[in-house]
């Protein structure tokens, strides 16, 4: 039955209004634990809504484009150029390495064992989900080059972060059942029952904590960040904080140490912020910054004043799970384990002098880890260019609501990386990541074409000569 209602709506997307895709697909990030193809059918390869529903968002964004529009954004090194550059690179030595670096140190992906190197199916999976993460920075990109597209991507984000909350409570609803095991159909280990520190950890629909702790704090950091409800009607603005806010105390119930540690950092991020519109006394736009922050600040100070004072006991449990989770952490075997898988793939690296296995070759714990080992040096380098143009990129003159998407891409980057970079075990960064590398890239591009007196292209114009007074709204179809 969940299968049929999914493939049903994938079918009818190729139909449906642009913005229904795109709401469905920040829907599905929360579905990691769902094979929609039977393992049999595709070797015990685990194939995700959201994997389904990207390809088709791709599909629609590149038809309804201006192919020039596409061709700039992918070629040009101060859009996504550097990006697809460290695309091609990556597919090119992930297609190589296994047979001009056979038997060099790897860990494998499925039995987490020495393994030496040679072409493995993993190289084709994974090297297809970086390729979709990329082209997908491609697709949203161009979506969110005008107004209407970025109108899609707010809604869908709150939409999305609704749906974390939702699995989230429904975990913790279910716990000790088997009501959510439909949903749990993938090839994956699934640690769905684990506690730490005495308290149950929430995972949602994803196979472990630490991804779940992920998601949950990468959305509500992208709510409570970018403030998406801000250029939107009143009734999206006042859904999108406690939206916002839940995500994060989802975050938090994962009891992932990743995601404390974000949390952490998001913490310091706000406080500093606040601390700088302060001392610069700005008006205008910072003024509703400063406001919405302080804001912020003191709803998270009365609520922990509150539940400290109903629950006296509970600033005890959060001690000894911070303590198990980050204090300790280095002391358990899952964290030697780890590092273990860290070691073998950084010894792979050097057995190629620094070229890299290929993506899918080797398992590691980190992100920045498998990046490394993945592409290697060149690989690395590429990708490091590109993010340092996407957040070194001037903003411009734009109005309030895009300022704050902008900005709170830039914020989240910085929160998101330490969950990120250590669970993550492939160099894929994911649907959330492009997301943020569209935001931080498109929104200036669009700002500068808008002073140039240049129509902004959209994903549905094909007459780029059209005057801009002329032209009309972008559809979603």
């Amino acid at each position: 039955m969940i299968l049929a209602f999914f493939w049903l709506f994938a079918v009818v997307a190729i139909w449906l209004p642009l913005r229904l895709v795109v709401y469905g697909l920040f829907i599905s990030i929360s579905f990691g634990t769902l094979a929609v193809v039977p393992l049999e059918m595709v070797g015990g390869v685990t194939l995700l809504p959201v994997t389904i529903l990207s390809s088709i968002v791709i599909v629609r964004v590149v038809l309804q484009a201006d192919a020039a529009a596409i061709v700039d954004a992918a070629l040009n090194w101060r859009h996504l150029g550097v990006l697809m550059a460290f695309l091609v690179y990556a597919l090119l030595l992930t297609v190589m390495a296994p047979w001009v670096f056979a038997g060099a140190p790897t860990m494998g992906l499925n039995i987490q064992q020495l393994t030496p190197l040679a072409p493995s199916i993993g190289n084709i999976t994974q090297g297809l989900y970086l390729t979709n993460s990329c082209v997908m920075t491609l697709a949203m990109f161009v979506l969110m080059s005008n107004g209407h597209g970025r109108q899609m991507c707010r809604k869908g984000l709150v939409i999305g972060g609704v749906a974390v909350v939702i699995t989230g409570i429904a975990d913790m609803a279910t716990f000790g059942s088997a009501v959510l095991d439909p949903l749990r159909t993938a090839s994956y280990t699934l640690l769905t029952h684990a506690e730490l520190g005495g308290t149950r950890r929430v995972v949602g629909l994803h196979p472990e904590a630490s991804g779940f702790g992920y998601v949950a704090l990468s959305f509500g950091s992208l709510i409570t960040l970018m403030r998406p409800g801000e250029g939107l009607s009143r009734g999206w603005r006042w859904l999108g904080a406690p939206v916002g806010w839940s995500c994060l105390l989802m975050a938090a119930l994962s009891t992932s140490s990743g995601a404390l540690a974000g949390l952490v950092v998001l913490l310091a991020v706000v406080v500093f912020d606040t601390i700088v519109l302060l001392v610069r006394g700005q008006g205008g736009a910072a003024a509703g910054r400063l406001r919405a922050n302080l804001g912020a600040l003191t709803s998270l100070a009365v609520a922990a004043g509150l539940v400290l004072t109903v629950l006296p006991n509970i600033g005890a449990n959060i001690a000894e799970v911070f303590d198990a989770a980050v204090v300790h952490k280095t002391s358990t075997s899952s964290f030697e384990e780890r590092l273990y898988w860290n070691t073998v793939s950084l010894d792979g690296l050097k057995a190629t002098g620094g070229l890299g296995l290929g993506v899918g070759s080797t398992r590691a714990s980190s992100w920045f880890v498998a990046l490394a080992s993945g592409t290697g040096v060149i690989g690395s380098v590429l990708l490091a260019v590109f993010v340092s143009n996407a957040v070194l990129q001037p903003v411009g003159q734009i109005d309030f609501a895009d300022r704050l998407l902008v900005g709170g891409a830039k914020r989240t980057l910085l929160v998101s990386m330490l969950p990120f970079a250590g669970s993550t075990t492939s160099v894929d960064f994911g649907l959330l990541i492009a997301f943020v590398f569209a935001v931080m890239t498109a929104i200036p591009v669009a700002s500068a074409q808008s002073r140039s007196g240049l129509p902004a292209r959209s994903p549905s114009s094909r007459h780029r000569s059209k005057p801009v007074a002329g032209a009309k709204r972008p559809t979603d179809r």
